[in-house]
């Protein structure tokens, strides 16, 4: 399949993506011959920047060899040493509640000892991950990003595992983590390395440095074997559950409720509604034209000009906010919740089902599957629109199928308790969940990254604060005409 992009008169080819990668990688090379470690992890840092952004493939072999030779050559003061009943949780994200850190964390504190590693800018903005690691008299440690070298803060993340001599390390971070990938080359052979694959959908660092991936998913799971290379004697799957408080009210709807108006409810990333032939976009239009009574909100963050065409056709039906801390008490007050399209919200599943409403599905491909316990038989995504929207006619028009609906999902998703023991297992060697391991083509939902960037976009990706003198010694040009990019979008 060949991938085109089109910018106006600009017609831009994946070889464009594939031209800079080839570029960097001949900068890494040469970096590395140089024995300039940093420029080296700033260029490998980039380049799959723009591989997690383009997804033209899942994995690349070059980088995972940079990667294991900086770590061979790099000089680390001292070995881990004898291993202790520790274990190390890295967090790249830094996040309190978004993602699966806060699951982990209270399952592993109830195993072995935990030390939390994160970045000390990340400080502030987890008080519940510091409440659950205190009470269990666990220990958080912070590495310096904002003084420290790439080189230096892998040197502070070894001299932790020195004192502490952990037994186990979860990895648990972005796709371009140099600096815990290249710890996890060190740590061969030295700890047992789990992988929490949170981005099976895309492209990541590090899938030649780890001796478990956990999957959530047998979606993650055909990926990881047929497009990453990964052992299927190294994947286990652990489903997992969304943390909720329910302790939070709800903060009412940013609109006034008449005339018995029913809310539909979808939100996330907005990036996530474009391409796919506009036909998120187009299924928001045909449920407002034809249901009178219902209003429209999308909380999250992004580009919101097609909403903002819609808003001019439905004045006082569609509205947009950012997103907001009662999520699952909103949900509790919708009709349904409408899932993005192309790209589907995982976890937005979960916390609708959950929250007792439908996640209702335009099924774009296999990247849907997988997120509650037997989706394929709960009826929430749907080949075509026809048969959405005859789900869609039920759920706002009969209130008994409504509530029928309800009852039919709470058991959707994985208990606090069963995740625990489910991971405990793992730990001990134990493959408590099948995996249906089946041949997929993810070509499709692939080129949708592509077709939703331009060239400005590309070059784009290549901007980081720290790493801008480097770039800039190879792509000046490029630099420029991203720094042009940034700067349109901040104005809009």
């Amino acid at each position: 399949m060949e991938f085109v992009i089109e910018v106006g008169n600009l017609m831009v080819k994946k070889e464009y993506v594939l031209h800079i990668v080839d570029k960097l990688k001949c900068g890494i090379k040469s970096e590395i011959k140089k024995k300039n470690y940093e420029a080296a992890l700033e260029l490998i840092l980039n380049c799959a920047n723009i591989l997690y952004q383009t997804n033209l493939y899942y994995v690349d072999e070059d980088l995972e060899g940079y990667l294991k030779e900086i770590a061979n050559k790099m000089e680390i003061l001292s070995p881990i040493g004898k291993k202790t009943d520790v274990i190390f949780f890295y967090d790249g994200f830094g996040l309190n509640s978004r993602g699966l850190a806060q699951i982990y964390i209270k399952a592993l504190c109830q195993i072995k000892k935990v030390i939390y590693i994160t970045y000390e800018d990340c400080k502030e903005n987890i008080p519940d991950i510091q409440n659950i690691i205190n009470k269990n008299d666990g220990r958080i440690l912070y590495i310096n990003r904002s003084q420290k070298k790439y080189t230096e803060q892998i040197l502070q993340l070894c001299s932790f595992a020195s004192e502490f001599k952990p037994h186990d390390f979860f990895f648990y971070s972005f796709p371009n983590d140099v600096v815990g990938v290249t710890s996890l080359n060190i740590f061969e052979g030295k700890v047992t390395r789990y992988q929490i694959n949170l981005t099976d959908h895309a492209f990541w660092l590090g899938a030649r440095c780890i001796d478990k991936c956990i999957e959530f998913r047998d979606y993650g799971a055909n990926v990881s074997v047929k497009y990453r290379g990964i052992s299927k004697n190294i994947i286990v799957k652990l489903p997992f559950y969304p943390i909720i408080n329910k302790d939070i009210s709800f903060q009412g709807f940013p609109f006034q409720i008449v005339n018995g108006q029913k809310v539909v409810f979808s939100g996330g990333a907005l990036y996530k509604t474009f391409g796919g032939e506009n036909k998120y976009y187009d299924i928001i239009d045909n449920i407002l034209k034809k249901y009178k009574e219902v209003v429209f909100w999308y909380a999250g963050s992004g580009d919101d000009s097609k909403l903002k065409e819609l808003m001019k056709k439905y004045p006082g039906r569609i509205f947009h906010t950012l997103e907001r801390n009662d999520l699952f008490q909103t949900l509790q007050h919708c009709r349904f919740y409408l899932n993005t399209y192309p790209i589907c919200g995982g976890l937005m599943y979960q916390y609708a089902a959950l929250a007792g409403i439908v996640p209702v599905t335009l099924r774009h491909d296999e990247d849907a599957d997988g997120y509650l316990l037997n989706q394929e038989k709960l009826v929430v995504d749907f080949e075509n629109k026809a048969d959405l929207y005859q789900e869609v006619d039920k759920l706002i028009r009969d209130d008994t199928y409504f509530y029928e609906r309800r009852n039919q999902l709470r058991c959707s998703v994985v208990s606090e308790e069963e995740f625990m023991c489910n991971l405990k297992e793992i730990m001990n060697n134990n493959d408590i969940m099948e995996i249906n391991y089946t041949d997929i083509n993810t070509d499709v939902f692939r080129s949708e990254y592509l077709n939703r960037i331009s060239q400005y976009d590309i070059d784009s990706f290549l901007i980081s604060k720290k790493t801008i003198k480097t770039i800039l010694k190879y792509f000046p040009m490029h630099v420029l005409r991203g720094i042009i990019k940034k700067l349109i979008s901040k104005c809009k």
